[in-house]
């Protein structure tokens, strides 16, 4: 898919999501634990179930995926952060990026609950 589509996408059916990133922090030798904060940044994005064969051909069906414009993006989406909103939250098992000319348009993350 066209990266104009996806963003087109986005515009017309896209919500107000929150991308949850976890960052580990320094070692408490007293408990034994890391100590880890997490930042949360409100995103517009598309999410959408996916057929197999419909963008990758490696998505199975009964897959999530989620489009993310890059333009304005307060942070990058990763593997393992967390999109909450609509009810439910979703891990990021897999991030695309798309370009256009050398520059990052949007980031298609496959999700699963």
């Amino acid at each position: 898919m066209q990266a104009y589509n996806l963003l087109k996408l986005v515009q017309r059916h896209g919500s107000t999501l929150i991308l949850k990133k976890t960052t580990s922090g320094s070692y408490n030798a007293s408990t034994g634990e890391f100590s880890s904060t997490v930042k949360e940044y409100e995103i517009t994005a598309y999410m959408y179930n996916v057929q197999e064969g419909v963008l990758l051909n490696d998505i199975t069906r009964g897959t999530r995926s989620c489009v993310i414009p890059a333009l304005g993006l307060p942070a990058i989406p990763t593997d393992k952060d967390i999109i909450s909103g609509r009810g439910d939250d979703v891990s990021i098992v897999k991030v695309n990026t798309i370009y256009a000319s050398g520059v990052a348009v949007c980031y298609v993350c496959e999700v699963t609950e």
